[in-house]
């Protein structure tokens, strides 16, 4: 009812209605999940039956039929997500949003999403007569029956969005806008050149470029047979806040073993990372035909889903995190601002010009020049700290490769073995992905998928390369045979925490990977026990204890001078909180709430004056400062101590350390009062699932979901993560986009949870029905019965040809 009164109102303001009219009006644009409807398009009757969260369980005679049904019911709820998502690909925000995301389309047409979603779609739809074809050709047809027929969305309606049909390219949109995602490269290496070039590669020996010794590495088993910059980050950073969609961060998966199951068959459980919004990243839909069963997990205008269980095996997924965007530096010919050297000649770019519609403004034309290597992209982020400003060009292996993403989404969800799932892996090119299997014959596995560059020894990649002389051009790709997996295993499972896999053939792949904390935990719970069952799995991916923060505290506590302090009874009570912290995070304790603060501080004071406010911002929230950070903290000698504005001192560890915990507590006492036992974790850490139109009010109260306490934080299993700003409170950011744990030995009720709810409409009873049952940790079932399905339906759509 509160929700109703505050959409009400903001319509009765937008439309100039009363109360009564606007109910009636808002009535109208709600998903009808009831009803016969008469469509050409299907061949044979199809029911769609709806359980008590708006999941909806589709029985088809045939697939083409199952996902016509799935695209359209699909459309219904998240059809302004989709529309989103395929703007920012194509670099059309700023058509229908004005100049201030006219940025962000500049980033993405030059990336080239959306040309090469068109040369994906060109290459593999001309002649479609593959199963994966005509079902992602059954699924858009739906899709765009609704979008014809059905009512329009509310969002569309406020923004003035003009409803078009979306194409087969668009399907690929979705794909690239996934991997971009997943790319680290733009968000890390322009820093770490900068820093070089203005600083020198002392200041880089903190930071752990690649793998730091002695840290969880996900463990590689071969089986017998198969062994063998300026401002550009934070430019970005600036982009990616001001998206209207979610971009993919990280994630946990584990799979047991039956020989370590208490049931005797496979547990799997799956939680990706990603960054929270409204509606929430996925819809799920379970569909069944006489051939083929799958509850999947889908994203918005993606007809196949990534990540889901059919009635004999399960597919998760993670982000892998290898490197594969590299940054080359071009030698410009000084007469031809066209043309770029290689190796022994001058080269001309590849021109492409865009249009770009800004609303209320004349349109802009911007020129994407591409090399070899890439587009250039400082031509876009005004400058690159390069020698004379030399042109950088972007390598991206996303790019590089026609996708086979539908081809790989469809055969993992319908393939009848482990070997026919593998096969389907080894022809992604990108993104970097974990793929995680279990199956009811008893196999487990991890594959690390996507093409892995082969660059010659001396490369750095997370350099800038030298572009002009041919030395550092990649070598190739590892075959897959070549990629990091572990299938069945003797330890009797298998993970993965976005950390780094173990070296194959003495090779460790080089990457962005996440520090080894929630790997760490993982390993560590898993080996506490030898046998586990479902509600174990389910409590493990609640665990919110990291075993990792309270050394951070052992380096720091004991240079704290507490006579410095302002209060100095308050400070060593607050010290001897922390002292006892065993790093859980959980509602009720208080030291996390002092632990971030206290490490924000340091850690902005020692980075933050070298590479200033926004590429901090950029670059705190990267898993290579996640890494770095305990290295800092631990050496006293670091460079990074010295606070380069001032010139008439030089500043030392003990230093910062004492500024920053004196500033910890009087934010503390600011932000939650003077009373330090009462900065508990709930009141510091909340989460609030953010619309696009919700950014501004009073359409926040319309749109968005929350803000509710929660538990989690920073790398842990749990992991519930905000923004690395000194200042603030703790605004979750991103974390587990739904949470799924199944026993094989009851398929039919693997439990999950969804951020949200299912719908993408505020006028759904199921927009925002899960959203208090996930920030509580709780779960519901994945029903997969159709007695059970029946028994809990609350709404029935048929579909019949007309």
């Amino acid at each position: 009812m509160k929700r109703l009164f505050y959409i009400l109102a903001g319509l009765a303001l937008l439309l100039g209605v009363c109360g009564a009219g606007g109910y009636a009006y808002l009535q109208g644009t709600a998903p009808d999940y009831d009803g016969n409807l008469k469509i050409h398009a299907v061949q044979q009757p199809v029911e769609v039956i709806f359980d008590q969260y708006a999941i909806p369980h589709i029985y088809a005679q045939n697939e083409e039929d199952a996902y016509f049904a799935l695209g359209y019911v699909h459309a219904s709820e998240r059809l302004f997500q989709m529309e989103m998502i395929r703007r920012v690909a194509q670099g059309k925000l700023a058509e229908i949003l004005g100049p201030d995301l006219l940025k962000t389309d500049i980033m993405f047409l030059t990336m080239g999403l959306h040309d090469h979603a068109e040369e994906s779609a060109e290459a593999f739809f001309s002649n479609p007569d593959q199963p994966f074809q005509k079902a992602a050709l059954a699924y858009l047809a739906g899709l765009n029956e609704y979008i014809e027929h059905g009512e329009t969305p509310i969002e569309f309606q406020i923004l003035g969005i003009p409803k078009s049909p979306f194409t087969v390219a668009n399907l690929y949109d979705v794909a690239g806008y996934m991997a971009f995602g997943f790319a680290q490269g733009n968000r890390v290496e322009p820093i770490i050149n900068k820093i070089l070039v203005h600083y020198g590669p002392e200041y880089l020996q903190d930071f752990d470029m690649h793998h730091y010794p002695g840290t969880a590495q996900i463990p590689v088993y071969m089986s017998p047979e198969t062994a063998s910059l300026p401002s550009m980050a934070g430019e970005v950073a600036q982009i990616l806040e001001n998206l209207p969609t979610p971009l993919w961060i990280g994630s946990n998966s584990w799979v047991v073993a039956p020989e370590r199951s208490q049931s005797g068959k496979v547990l799997f459980a799956n939680d990706p990372h990603i960054g929270f919004g409204q509606p929430s990243v996925w819809y799920e839909a379970h569909l069944e035909t006489p051939e083929f069963s799958l509850y999947g997990n889908h994203l918005a205008g993606y007809p196949f889903a990534p990540i889901g269980h059919t009635r004999s095996h399960a597919i998760g997924l993670t982000m892998l995190e290898n490197d594969d965007m590299q940054f080359y530096r071009e030698k410009l010919n000084p007469e031809n601002p066209n043309q770029v050297w290689v190796d022994d000649h001058w080269e001309e770019m590849e021109i492409r010009e865009k249009t770009i519609q800004i609303k209320d403004q004349k349109d802009t034309t911007i020129q994407v020049k591409i090399t070899r290597h890439g587009p250039i992209v400082n031509e876009v982020f005004e400058s690159f700290d390069t020698e004379e400003n030399a042109p950088v060009s972007m390598h991206w292996i996303y790019t590089k490769f026609l996708s086979h993403q539908l081809h790989v989404s469809y055969e993992m969800s319908h393939a009848k073995s482990m070997e026919e799932v593998e096969a389907a892996v080894s022809q992604l090119e990108g993104p970097g992905l974990n793929v995680m299997y279990g199956d009811t014959a008893g196999n487990i596995a991890w594959w690390g998928a996507g093409k892995l560059i082969h660059l010659p020894d001396h490369v750095n990649s997370k350099f800038i390369l030298d572009g002009e002389s041919g030395k550092d051009e990649p070598l190739g790709y590892f075959d897959f045979s070549e990629n990091p997996k572990s299938i069945n295993p003797p330890s009797g499972y298998v993970y993965s925490a976005n950390n780094q896999p173990g070296p194959v053939n003495g090779y460790l792949h080089p990457g962005y990977y996440a520090p080894g904390d929630r790997g760490q935990r993982v390993m560590e719970i898993l080996s506490q026990k030898e046998i586990w069952n479902k509600e174990e799995m389910q409590k493990m991916a609640l665990d919110n204890t990291s075993p990792i923060y309270p050394g951070y505290l052992e380096h720091i506590i004991p240079l704290v001078d507490i006579s410095s302090m302002n209060n100095p009874e308050k400070a060593e009570k607050i010290l001897a909180l922390l002292k006892g912290w065993d790093g859980n995070h959980d509602l009720t304790s208080v030291a996390p709430t002092i632990f971030y603060k206290w490490i924000n501080r340091i850690m902005y004071k020692t980075l933050g004056d070298e590479i200033g406010m926004a590429d901090y911002t950029a670059f705190s929230g990267t898993f290579m400062v996640k890494r770095s950070t305990p290295l800092i903290l631990a050496n006293d000698s670091s460079v990074w101590w010295d606070d380069v504005s001032t010139d008439d001192q030089t500043e030392t560890r003990s230093m910062i350390v004492n500024q920053a915990f004196s500033e910890t507590i009087t934010d503390l006492d600011q932000l939650l009062g003077k009373d330090y036992t009462q900065w508990t974790w709930n009141r510091a850490h909340t989460i609030e699932h953010g619309h696009p139109i919700g950014r501004q009010e009073p359409f926040d109260k319309l749109f968005n979901v929350g803000p509710l306490p929660i538990a989690g934080g920073h790398e842990v299993i749990n992991n519930t993560a905000f923004s690395q700003r000194p200042g603030g409170l703790y605004k979750v950011a991103h974390g587990p986009s739904r949470r799924a744990v199944i026993d094989f030995a009851d398929l039919e009720h693997g439990q999950t949870i969804l951020p949200t709810g299912q719908s993408g409409n505020p006028m759904s009873p199921h927009y925002d029905d899960q959203a208090e049952m996930y920030a509580k940790g709780e779960y519901r079932t994945m029903l997969f019965n159709r007695k059970e399905i029946e028994a809990a339906a609350t709404y029935r759509l048929n579909l019949s040809p007309q």
